[in-house]
C-alpha cells in the first residue's frame, strides 16, 4: 500500500538520487559532513536537504503532490533519500506531473554538489 498523502517541512538536510533535474545555482558554502543525517528521514517519506551530505534544511513528502513549488528546499537541494516504506518515488520537472520525470527506487539516497529541483511527485511500484 502506498503511503498516505501528507507533507512536512522540517529543519535538516536535503538528499536526491541520480537522475533528478540539476539547476544552475552557484557553489554553496561547505557544510560539515553528517552521514547519519540521512537516517533522520522518517520511514515512508522522500526527504531532500539543502546541503551536501544531508545537511542544511530538510523537507519531506509522503503521498503524491501536484505542486511542490511553495516548498523552497524542493526547488534547490543537494541531497535526497527515498525512505518510502513500500514504493518507488517518481519526480517531475513541472507541476501536475508534467515535463521530464524519473524514478528513484525505494532505499536510494544520494548527495552531490549539483542543485536539483522537483515540482511534483507520485509513488509507483508499490507493494
Amino acid at each position: 500500500m502506498c503511503v498516505s498523502k501528507k507533507f512536512a517541512a522540517v529543519a535538516g538536510g536535503v538528499v536526491l538520487a541520480g537522475g533528478l533535474l540539476a539547476g544552475t545555482a552557484g557553489p554553496a558554502g561547505a557544510a560539515p559532513a553528517s552521514p547519519q543525517a540521512a537516517a533522520d528521514c522518517p520511514s515512508g517519506y522522500f526527504c531532500v536537504w539543502s546541503g551536501q551530505n544531508y545537511t542544511g534544511h530538510r523537507q519531506q513528502v509522503a503521498g503524491s503532490n501536484n505542486d511542490l513549488t511553495p516548498y523552497s528546499v524542493f526547488q534547490n537541494f543537494k541531497s535526497w533519500y527515498n525512505h518510502g516504506s513500500s514504493c518507488d518515488f517518481t519526480w517531475y520537472s513541472e507541476k501536475n506531473r508534467g515535463g521530464s520525470s524519473g524514478i528513484i527506487p525505494k532505499g536510494s539516497r544520494t548527495s552531490d554538489n549539483a542543485s536539483h529541483y522537483i515540482k511534483s511527485n507520485t509513488w509507483v511500484n508499490c507493494g
